[in-house]
């Protein structure tokens, strides 16, 4: 997997994965990546992972530096250097992660050890010149040899420079020789593709591998883990005791709660302990898409069925069928695409765009939202009978500010994360007793924004206080002295007020306005209609 490294000097400050959507970087709260640093525009650049390829487009007219020059648009390698002011990032090829590379052909000479699907996640370990090595099994094709693209990297003078394959396939994981020079061995005998199980020894040149189960890949039930998200707080039990409940049904599940309290691990929890824990799971954000190219993506089409449908399409639905399809933001769905729904969760039928057949699917849906569905049915804007058909069993997730045993325990795990090729950081007493007292608008990713920042900000093993920041301040002022704030003011005093702040907090960006105050963007345009507010005035006042 590739990771933006940022450094200061020469010392690397913080690590992220490069993963295949848009990494957007610059001074404003609104980026993935918020770079505290002058010398940057607020919105400087786009970074887009495809595949192997990583493009850099700079957005701020002024370009941006690639390696010492200015430029507009540049493909970034491994090595490449990108000027953030006082601080550099460059791409790096992280070798614990398994990067997903093109799906190649099988085949080979002989197949060892048919069995059952593996059912566990399996991670290669050894040592090469007295080091500990390591390689999950995650992703669908990875390479094994000397070279330096190879996935796990062996300095060995029998290793061919790509000596073996790791494929997925639908029945576990398989190793195929690559024509290597000293051939590939797995429990004594030389194969040129064999399964890997749980126990398996590999030979390459001099270098001994084993096959073991990856618990700390995919964690399971610990007192502080529970599949995958993290927490001791007692108020999360009640939401444990209804996942373990509710998963191995085949019901639909609602997930609800505020932006950024974690309903996608929710999902991943329910899916881990589901019967259909084996087969794939795919996420949709609801919202992403328009009411088009949503249904389309749902449901597929068939040829002709709007301009640019030049083949028939197989969506979602059918690609997913004997698995689970996680629908994220479903109140953003439009009320045709809503009742396309209803006919799946009541039948197990769909029917493409453009088509007239039926199609069964066998399908798990789980659904999440951060609005009240309810309050949308009131407005006529969601379907009561989807809505009663949805909300069979509902998981609530309380917000960060109802569970303050977790802050702790979670701001360690980022930091731990952020910090994972550099030097352990730890916090001090008063960074943690200045995030205890903040109550976290944008919840658990709030907090891991939180933790990246403060492992930019800080040169010392020991975070404190001081470098422990909330962006942009205004946002804790308004929080922590809500209620001295409020003394003597007008219910639409304290209305006009909480929008104008929301405003002036997310530079003018009325979509992240709306989600601080928990609300959807049309009703935020309304409001500021009805109150006369211009979140240009609000910007230059700001200034």
């Amino acid at each position: 997997m590739l990771e933006l490294i940022i450094s200061r000097d020469g010392r690397d400050l913080v690590s992220l994965p490069m993963e295949e959507k848009v990494l957007r970087v610059g001074r404003a709260a609104t980026n993935d990546l918020s770079l505290p640093e002058p010398a940057l525009s607020r919105h400087q650049c786009e970074i887009t992972r495809s595949g192997d390829q990583v493009l850099l487009k700079d957005v701020s007219g002024k370009g941006t530096l690639v390696d010492g020059r200015r430029v507009r648009k540049a493909k970034l390698d491994p090595g490449t250097k990108i000027g953030f002011g006082d601080l550099t990032g460059s791409l790096r090829r992280s070798r614990d992660v398994a990067t997903p590379t093109a799906r190649l052909p099988g085949g080979g000479t002989k197949v060892l050890a048919k069995g059952q699907p593996a059912q566990h996640p399996l991670r290669l370990v050894g040592r090469v010149q007295g080091h500990p090595v390591q390689l999950r099994l995650t992703g669908e094709v990875l390479t094994v040899g000397t070279d330096p693209a190879c996935d796990l990297l062996l300095a060995d003078d029998y290793i061919s420079a790509f000596h073996c394959r790791l494929v997925k396939k639908t029945d576990g994981w398989f190793i195929i020789d690559l024509d290597s020079t000293n051939g590939t061995q797995v429990d004594g005998i030389q194969v040129g593709e064999a399964r890997l199980r749980a126990g398996t020894n590999l030979s390459l040149g001099q270098i001994r591998l084993a096959v073991e189960q990856d618990h700390d890949g995919h964690p399971g039930k610990t007192p502080d883990n529970f599949y995958g998200i993290l927490s001791t707080d007692p108020i999360m039990q009640a939401v444990f005791d209804t996942i373990e409940r509710a998963a191995p049904t085949e019901e639909t599940l609602l997930i609800t709660g505020e932006t950024g309290v974690g309903k996608d691990l929710v999902a991943r929890a329910c899916t881990r302990l589901s019967r259909r824990s084996d087969m794939p799971m795919v996420s949709l954000n609801c919202a992403a898409l328009s009411k088009d190219l949503l249904e389309s993506e749902l449901f597929g089409h068939e040829k002709g069925a709007f301009t640019g449908a030049q083949e028939q399409r197989l969506g979602l639905f059918e690609e997913t069928s004997a698995g689970t399809l996680f629908l994220d933001e479903v109140g953003e769905l439009s009320l045709s695409a809503q009742a396309k729904l209803l006919r799946v969760l009541e039948n197990g039928e769909i029917r493409r765009v453009g088509g007239n057949q039926s199609i069964h699917v066998d399908t798990r849906v789980l659904c999440a939202t951060h609005r009240s569905l309810a309050d949308l049915v009131r407005e006529e804007r969601f379907r009561q009978d989807l809505y009663y058909r949805m909300c069979v069993i509902e998981i609530a997730i309380p917000p960060m500010r109802k569970r303050p045993q977790d802050i702790a325990l979670l701001a360690q795990h980022f930091l731990a994360q952020a910090t994972a090729h550099i030097e352990e950081r730890v916090l001090a007493p008063s960074a943690r007793e200045k995030l205890a007292a903040y109550r976290f608008p944008g919840n658990v990713r709030e907090l891991r924004h939180i933790m990246t920042r403060a492992a930019i900000l800080c040169d010392h093993q020991t975070i404190e206080a001081e470098h422990i920041s909330f962006h942009p301040p205004t946002l804790a002022d308004q929080v922590s002295e809500s209620e001295t704030y409020h003394q003597g003011k007008t219910l639409r005093d304290v209305e006009i007020d909480a929008l104008r702040h929301a405003l002036a907090a997310c530079e003018g960006n009325r979509t992240a306005a709306a989600r601080v105050l928990g609300i959807a963007r049309s009703t935020l345009m309304k409001k500021m209609t009805k109150f006369g507010i211009h979140f240009e005035a609000v910007l230059s006042e700001q200034e």
